[in-house]
């Protein structure tokens, strides 16, 4: 996983296990990039990071 900023993330696309825990933790994908390069290709998940709720602000 790379960090971006503060709210978004990128993953491999074939990295199910990091996947899927992004998506277990609330993240929901921005958008798929594919990179093609020296006749092979990368593709890369943006994510953005889980929404705030009031029930995750402290009292």
């Amino acid at each position: 996983m790379t960090k971006i900023d503060c709210i978004t993330c990128a993953t491999d696309l074939e990295d199910t296990t990091t996947n899927s825990q992004m998506f277990e933790q609330g993240y929901s994908i921005r958008h798929i990039e594919t990179w093609h390069h020296d006749g092979h290709s990368d593709s890369i998940i943006v994510w953005d990071s889980p929404a705030i709720t009031e029930a995750d602000l402290p009292f």
